[in-house]
């Protein structure tokens, strides 16, 4: 009985070395496809590599890295929280800067700042952090003058649409009284051109607040996409000491 409770022992412990050794071998292929830019790639080993593993810190790490690179943000964010159970310093603070750029890049700035806070609190020369907390700053400015804009573009959207059902009911009735009183055709005619005018003067209005609309959205596009190329996941971890 004894010799075979420990040879079942020695079973388990020789599958669960096996498990560990796959998953740092797979932990390793995800690193170097994420090195070479194989986002998809890395993710995959990643995936099979915590499945081995779920537990691991460092795997939950480089999975969530590779779900920013290929924007799953909401699932990146997630997994930052399982990589936080580790009792590296070094690697919490890459974790809470690469969750404030997953926040960023969901232009969640509020939350993004927090999280860069919390990892310059952790390593306070990280220049990286201190450069995407002060982009994080502004951009959240920049979001909150918004605010009130699109919020009266909104309303001047509704007062049109609600004008036009208007506009049509007034040129029925006109063209009605046209029927019925053939000597006032003359002012109706005359009545209805200036509508036309007017509904022409609001669609021209209309044409010119949609292209500036759409010049700030490609200028703050244009911005974006500047600050992406800055807004980027800190390395990954290799996996031999676990």
């Amino acid at each position: 009985m004894k010799r075979v409770i420990f040879f079942l022992l020695l079973w388990a412990g020789c599958t669960a070395l096996a498990r560990a050794d796959n998953s740092v071998a797979l932990n390793e292929k995800g690193n170097k496809a994420f090195a070479e830019k194989g986002y998809k790639e890395a993710l995959e080993f990643y995936r099979q590599a915590e499945v081995e593993r779920p537990e691991t810190p460092q795997i939950a790490y480089n999975h969530a890295n590779a779900l920013v690179e290929t924007g799953g943000y909401e699932e990146a964010i997630e997994l930052y929280d399982k990589a936080l159970n580790s009792d590296d310093v070094s690697l919490q603070a890459k974790t809470y800067y690469n969750t404030g750029n997953g926040y960023f890049l969901k232009e969640d700035y509020r939350q993004a700042i927090e999280a860069y806070q919390k990892s310059l609190e952790l390593i306070p020369d990280d220049m990286d952090a201190k450069f995407n907390l002060e982009l994080a700053r502004n951009r959240l400015k920049e979001q909150m003058q918004r605010q009130p804009q699109d919020q009266k573009q909104q309303q001047q959207q509704e007062q049109q649409q609600q004008q036009q059902p208007n506009d049509q009911k007034n040129q029925q009735q006109d063209q009605q009284k046209g029927q019925d009183d053939s000597k006032d055709k003359p002012q109706q005619d005359k009545d209805k051109q200036q509508e036309q005018q007017r509904q022409e003067n609001k669609e021209e209005m209309s044409k010119e607040d949609a292209m500036r609309i759409l010049r700030a959205m490609e200028d703050s596009e244009k911005d974006l996409q500047k600050e992406q190329k800055r807004v980027k996941v800190q390395g990954t971890t290799g996996g031999k000491d676990w």
